[in-house]
């Protein structure tokens, strides 16, 4: 971790961690694909707002007009002025009662179509407040206009009310999660080279609410795909209104695995960087799992993902560097894992060198890099080593833009947890990662 504090993916072969948990989903389906549904019988999540018939007026006006992202955009501003429905974690989970049932899986849809609109709008309400000058960054521009794009085709949706609706519905999520894949890696590099244009202050809370904003959708959207997955691999579109568990032994509810093997989901992340690590340097730390290496408890398995991948790139990072130029062994990056009465804890420690004192309050600030960039139009333009050796001279193809440890701190704290960064200067650093397990009685008032 330590002097490459910073070394955090967005491009080249770590660049995926950025997209947030979702983006190695389809080589770990394994681990994500079971589901659940929201209760029918009883109002959707949260209060009924008085917005909804709001909603559907929206959605009538000029359904079909064509427009360019604009930051005088009617449609945005009546949308983003609705009321949001607060959608608490507790709420979320307590209905994801089995049987899924159709019924079920419409009234998440008609919910879901009627919330991703408004969301969409408050989100690029957000990025029209910025500076003006940073909107013309051509990174953060082509964000807005993806956003706007979301937006516009969410608000064109009609109404899920049968079953070939929500087919049609899932292919739009589907399309608009991909048009998204790559938002955060062109997000931070805008901010990155934008960074003199705003003070800090502002930056962080504009990138604190739009990456909470991010997280809550792609939460409530993961939520419904696992949905219709599960009704679909029991039964078929003309089946009757009831189906059967795809998970008898109830261990998933929806993206929640139930029973989270630790030990193994830091296995998959530490392999991971280590391919990332040998494919950009040609070699790699070995690591050691040591602690309680049996623990098990109630997590989102790709929040889990995202947070293990971004510290273990600092510390695989921090390691090679540490030896560069040298006759010296790697050394080995040591996770440790424990549980207590209701929390997880691992410790991810590396002997890298330690963070040097002068930069080690600006971690977890936005746009902080160790990393030297000269030219971003020119990665080649980056600083080498005066020995012409290429061990470490494609840094840039595994180091970042400054967003892989705030992003890691938000995702640990968005259910109640945590994120510590301990550094012995020219030792190491220790990453401290504690993570309650989500509980109903636990989590009451947590809001998606």
């Amino acid at each position: 971790m330590s002097s490459s504090i910073a070394m955090l993916g967005t491009s080249g072969a770590c660049g995926a961690s950025m997209h947030a948990p979702a983006t190695r989903d389809n080589a770990r389906t394994s681990v994500f694909g079971r589901h659940c549904a929201l209760d029918t019988h009883q109002p959707l999540p949260g209060q009924q707002p008085k917005s909804f018939k709001e909603i559907n007026s929206c959605r009538e006006t000029e359904p079909h007009r064509e427009t360019e992202p604009s930051f005088y955009s009617e449609e945005v501003d009546r949308f983003a002025a609705l009321d949001q429905q607060p959608v608490t974690l507790h709420r979320l989970l307590e209905t994801c009662a089995p049987p899924l049932t159709r019924s079920k899986l419409l009234a998440n849809a008609q919910f879901l179509a009627r919330e991703r609109p408004v969301r969409y709008a408050k989100r690029v309400k957000l990025f029209q407040r910025l500076p003006y000058i940073v909107n013309l960054n051509p990174h953060i521009h082509a964000a807005y206009q993806a956003y706007y794009a979301n937006f516009t085709e969410s608000r064109r949706f009609s109404q899920v009310e049968n079953m070939e609706d929500e087919h049609k519905f899932i292919s739009m999520l589907a399309r608009q999660s991909k048009l998204l894949l790559d938002i955060m890696p062109q997000i931070a590099r805008g901010f990155y080279e934008c960074r003199h244009y705003f003070r800090p202050d502002d930056r962080r809370r504009f990138l604190d609410r739009l990456i909470k904003m991010r997280i809550g959708l792609r939460l409530l959207t993961s939520q419904h795909i696992a949905l219709y997955d599960q009704f679909h691999a029991n039964n078929s579109v003309a089946a009757p209104d009831h189906a059967a568990l795809a998970d008898p032994t109830h261990r998933h509810q929806g993206i929640v695995d139930n029973q989270l093997h630790v030990t193994d989901m830091v296995h998959i992340c530490a392999q991971s960087v280590q391919a990332m690590c040998d494919m950009t340097f040609g070699d790699s730390p070995s690591f050691i799992v040591d602690g309680q290496t049996d623990v098990v408890f109630r997590y989102i398995p790709t929040h889990l993902d995202y947070m293990l991948t971004e510290l273990l790139k600092n510390a695989f990072c921090a390691s090679l560097k540490s030896v560069q130029n040298t006759d010296n062994e790697i050394p080995p990056v040591v996770i440790t894992v424990s549980k207590g009465d209701s929390r997880v804890a691992i410790r991810v420690r590396d002997r890298g060198g330690g963070i040097p004192s002068q930069i080690h309050d600006q971690v977890f600030d936005y746009s902080f890099t160790t990393t030297k960039h000269t030219s971003f139009d020119d990665p080649g333009e980056d600083v080498v080593p005066s020995d012409g050796s290429t061990h470490v001279a494609d840094a840039n193809a595994i180091s970042g833009l400054g967003f892989g440890l705030p992003m890691t701190k938000i995702y640990a704290e968005y259910f109640g947890g945590m994120l510590n960064i301990i550094s012995l200067e020219g030792y190491g650093c220790d990453a401290f990662l504690e993570l309650p397990s989500i509980k109903l009685n636990r989590t009451p008032t947590i809001q998606i």
